[in-house]
């Protein structure tokens, strides 16, 4: 049990030593800002939307790609992170191809065209056309969002991009049948973007056009209006609450970048370009307050996102220099504990988290990011795991009495735990190799003070053995090893009696 964990989550050989950084090392490393590894590069020029397939195990993205011949085609990739089928699955379609959307079982996938929502049905990788949704005419880039059972889409109609900042648009919603028209739930004077949640929430949220504009955002709760007898629907948003940013008309108003819902939906945390993140109350749309660690002075805020989970909060932004670009933190903010903080820089690595560029896992257990460099034309995908923001863990003054074939042995040392303090009382596990011979012993148990010993009788045969230790982590802490070796002797022998 001990050592498929231990082979399987470090690169160590069997030697003497520790798998843990040094005390220090380890206690610096989680206020520093951590360069981010290479990312994989998307084919796509262009991202419009991202969105993740817990059943499928897919990373949906959503946007264009330019070919040699300068041709231009909309491309939809499913990239798998765990599971079964290929490792991409795409479609194409008519450029320009913007916003994606997946049913939650991950049979459907849908992707906007100009002239109609562009559906799919997906297994084990593979895309296959379905009837395309009709839709109302988009020729500014759609925004698509599947909650509460329904898909719900953008439209703004304009004769050319320069046109969409004074568009009228609409949200609407798709039909039960696809032979039916769009149900408009409502109509809008600027581009909307939308944004689900838990138990069908909605967030539909204007751009400002000017720096006193003061857009209000709306939070709605997905109902089960039914449908009319012409095909369009009836009353499917129940409306909770909105919120203008500028409460007293005067300041600056929202300028949007990205929402998300905490896992329970009671919160909505607002990326905003010019104060930050913000937290919101789901239910009525007021200001909470924010007790997380904001993104460093002078970084532009681009996306956030909680884990289904319920247990992680980041933040993404767009920095210069070795800055940090992202922060990972616990989601609930009474755990003390420095988040971690990524930096983007880098040819490989792109340079910003793009605006709405983070998912999580359903699990929680990985953090997808998409990347760009500075002039917005190629694009990287990040997997971050999750375990690496935990608070280290750490064996220390691992020492042991002699080693004597067959004879009783002891070890001691102590477990370090940076952070907050464990719910439960850890406990050491502990694998014994003589040879081929491999050997579960009972669970140690970890003091208050975080001191430890193990007793074992060694095996009768002299030679080495070697004993790992082992700490699963906990709720905040990563998990650790320390490989100690051992060289035993044989015993000796008993002095016999002469008579003399």
């Amino acid at each position: 049990m001990l050592l498929t964990g231990v082979l399987a989550g470090s690169g160590l050989t069997a030697a003497t030593g520790t798998a843990s950084a040094a005390p220090g090392a380890a206690a610096a490393a989680a206020a520093a800002v951590v360069p981010a590894g290479p990312g994989m590069e998307l084919s796509a020029t262009s991202f419009t939307q991202m969105t993740v397939d817990e059943a499928g195990r897919r990373v949906w993205i959503a946007g264009d790609r330019v070919y040699p011949d300068g041709s231009r085609r909309g491309e939809v990739v499913g990239l798998l992170y765990g599971g079964v089928g290929p490792a991409v699955a795409s479609a194409d379609g008519a450029a320009p191809l913007s916003g994606v959307a997946v049913e939650p079982g991950g049979s459907k996938v849908y992707a906007g065209q100009s002239d109609h929502i562009a559906s799919y049905a997906h297994e084990n990788g593979s895309l296959s056309p379905l009837d395309p949704i009709p839709a109302p005419a988009d020729g500014c880039g759609r925004e698509l969002v599947h909650t509460g059972g329904r898909l719900f889409f953008t439209s703004r109609p304009a004769a050319s991009p320069e046109d969409c900042s004074g568009a009228q648009g609409s949200v609407s919603v798709a039909a039960a049948s696809t032979d039916a028209p769009a149900g408009v739930v409502m109509y809008t004077g600027t581009e909307v973007h939308l944004e689900g949640g838990p138990g069908g929430l909605l967030v539909t949220a204007p751009e400002r056009w000017s720096p006193t504009d003061d857009p209000d955002l709306g939070i709605y709760r997905v109902t089960d209006g039914a449908d009319g007898a012409d095909g369009s629907d009836g009353n499917v948003l129940e409306f909770l609450g909105e919120r203008r940013f500028a409460e007293d008309g005067t300041g600056e108003g929202m300028d949007f970048r990205d929402a998300d819902f905490s896992a329970d939906g009671s919160v909505l945390a607002v990326a905003d370009g010019v104060r930050g993140t913000v937290l919101l109350d789901s239910q009525d749309a007021r200001f909470r307050e924010n007790p997380y660690a904001p993104l460093p002075q002078g970084v532009a805020p681009t996306a956030v996102a909680f884990s289904p989970d319920g247990k992680w909060f980041a933040q993404g932004g767009a920095a210069s220099g070795d800055t940090a670009d992202l922060t990972l933190a616990f989601a609930d903010p009474s755990v003390e504990h420095q988040p971690l903080r990524i930096s983007f820089e880098d040819e490989a690595a792109g340079h910003r988290v793009v605006p709405r560029g983070m998912e999580f896992s359903g699990d929680g257990e990985q953090l997808f990011v998409v990347t760009s460099n500075q002039e917005g034309t190629k694009f990287w995908l990040h997997t971050l795991q999750t375990r690496e923001a935990l608070a280290p863990s750490r064996f220390v003054d691992v020492t042991h009495g002699p080693a004597v074939a067959g004879a009783p042995f002891r070890v001691t040392g102590r477990l370090e735990l940076d952070g907050p303090e464990p719910a439960e009382a850890p406990k050491i596990t502990v694998l014994r190799m003589n040879g081929s011979e491999v050997t579960d012993l009972p669970p140690v148990p970890v003091a208050e003070d975080g001191t430890f010993v193990l007793e074992d009788v060694l095996p009768d045969r002299a030679g080495d053995v070697l004993y790992i230790l082992g700490y699963a982590g906990g709720e905040h802490h990563q998990l650790s090893e320390h490989w100690l070796a051992v060289e035993t002797v044989e015993a000796p022998s008993a002095v016999r009696d002469s008579g003399r």
